[in-house]
């Protein structure tokens, strides 16, 4: 690989790195706004989330395309930076590793969130569930009642 060619790839990680970057802050705001049942930030984040999709989407093609161009394609993080000239290796390197801690870290609070939410819900549905299996009515004097009266009175019979 040429000093140019580490150069551009170099400069497009740093972008891309840049991406991840905001997207891990993103979710990680989420995560916290799950724990907090904050729903309206959670409905309003939709358009914000699908933004940071389609930019990585976007980010991903030119990144295939650029490597496409450039000689790259196919070649896995530790090939490039094996290729590299020994005045860059150390700045790819760190472009390599930072994104891959963005990612994991991505991935990592992505599943704390379906965690979280979904312990929520089974906590919901478990007071669901006791509450319409164990709500009874009870006389002044503590009786439960079995049978509601409806006959007669106020109403008549409904």
């Amino acid at each position: 690989m040429t000093t140019d060619i580490a150069k551009e790839v170099i400069a497009f990680m740093e972008k891309y790195n840049r991406h991840f970057e905001a997207l891990s802050a993103f979710v990680s705001e989420k995560r916290a706004k799950v724990i907090a049942d904050e729903l309206t930030w959670l409905l309003d984040s939709l358009t914000v989330e699908q933004k940071f999709i389609m930019e990585g989407n976007d980010l991903e093609a030119k990144r295939l395309a650029l490597f496409e161009k450039l000689g790259l394609a196919g070649k896995k993080a530790r090939e490039l930076v094996d290729e590299c000239p020994p005045e860059l290796k150390n700045k790819l390197l760190l472009e390599c590793s930072a994104m891959e801690k963005y990612v994991e870290t991505i991935k990592s609070t992505n599943a704390d969130i379906i965690e979280i939410i979904e312990r929520k819900l089974s906590v919901q549905e478990k007071l669901i569930n006791r509450t319409h299996s164990t709500s009874s009515t009870y006389t002044g004097k503590g009786v439960k009642v079995t049978k509601h009266n409806t006959s007669g009175g106020f109403f008549g019979n409904v």
